[in-house]
């Protein structure tokens, strides 16, 4: 993917070149909705695309909105999207003492425990045509501001403190673990209120927690059910939501259930990066079921390889389409 922004005033210009070698001028409000798109290697008409144009045209708006929101610092990512705020709540979520995740993720890893026929429901599920696959989710809302986001994962991934993350969880058990390497992080960052933040970094981080929810596909549209919440809901999207399924994970007991967790939040992490036709940060060139969506295309269509299935040869991190300054956060700290 090549980018440039062209112009900005009551809507942002930027031109992509994607990865197949065609250009593409697009047109954006602040809040990432697509005004105007036009590329010269395409049917204009979606209907006459084939499967695979239909996503270089998807791959290439998800870049854009990408590219503006890290040079411009607009909320031009669409919800659940955005790579650095699953990152931040992956990570919070591996360093939460342990009373404290068994507070907000208890009711998750029983439901979870009950899709594997060892314990109640949390939530009740109609019963559902065979083949179908319910997916649990929860939302997590991060109470963290985009810039303080971007200054915590910034100086995270250059201590190397993200790869830890995602490859040993368990080192927060240790002494001098990755509580002791975050709270370091904060007080040497003059972007973050350390008085307020670092000491009790994960609680602070992760605002509130939703209720557990069940979704499952019905033809064309998808069905939830909801449990119940003791905590308020807040009025805007959340920042996060693990969308997993008993089949896919093995866990004997709460801290077993973190690791899969926080594991399956960093696949999501990497989703973002692959459908936006570039590599993921090497930290999260990991393999595993990460947004369920995309565990169709993965699977069914040749345009991407199967990084959802853990025991696949991945060949391709797309590596060669990736910009230079594809994890520059510096655009986020001088937004308003």
């Amino acid at each position: 993917m090549k980018a440039v922004i062209t112009g900005e005033s009551k809507r942002i210009g930027i031109k992509v070149q994607d990865n197949n070698g065609v250009d593409h001028g697009i047109e954006m409000d602040e809040s990432g909705e697509i005004k105007y798109h036009e590329q010269d290697g395409y049917p204009d008409d979606p209907s006459k695309r084939t499967q695979d144009e239909h996503e270089w045209v998807n791959q290439t708006r998800r870049f854009a909105k990408f590219y503006v929101y890290r040079q411009r610092g607009y909320e031009t990512v669409d919800p659940l999207s955005n790579p650095d705020r699953i990152a931040t709540a992956a990570m919070a979520i591996a360093n939460l003492p342990a009373d404290v995740f068994e507070v907000h993720f208890g009711e998750f890893y029983q439901q979870m425990r009950h899709d594997a026929g060892e314990a109640s429901p949390v939530v009740e599920v109609p019963d559902l045509p065979p083949m179908t696959v319910p997916r649990v989710e929860q939302d997590i809302y991060l109470g963290l501001d985009k810039t303080d986001t971007a200054a915590l994962l910034e100086e995270l991934i250059a201590d190397g403190t993200l790869e830890a993350v995602v490859r040993t969880v368990e080192q927060t058990t240790d002494s001098g673990g990755l509580m002791s390497r975050i709270q370091r992080v904060f007080a040497s960052n003059e972007e973050i209120d350390a008085s307020s933040v670092a000491e009790t970094f994960s609680e602070d981080v992760i605002e509130t927690i939703g209720p557990v929810t069940i979704r499952w596909a019905n033809g064309d549209r998808d069905e939830a059910v909801t449990g119940g919440t003791d905590g308020a809901v807040l009025d805007r999207h959340p920042d996060a939501r693990p969308q997993m399924f008993g089949r896919a994970y093995q866990f004997d007991n709460l801290e077993d259930f973190r690791q899969s967790l926080v594991r399956h939040l960093c696949c999501q992490v990497r989703d973002c990066y692959i459908t936006m036709g570039i590599a993921p940060p090497e930290d999260v060139r990991i393999q595993g079921p990460g947004f369920y969506d995309h565990i169709g295309w993965y699977s069914n269509h040749d345009f991407y390889q199967n990084y959802h299935d853990p025991e696949a040869t991945i060949t391709d991190w797309q590596e060669q389409h990736t910009p230079e300054d594809a994890y520059d956060l510096s655009g986020l700290f001088d937004s308003s």
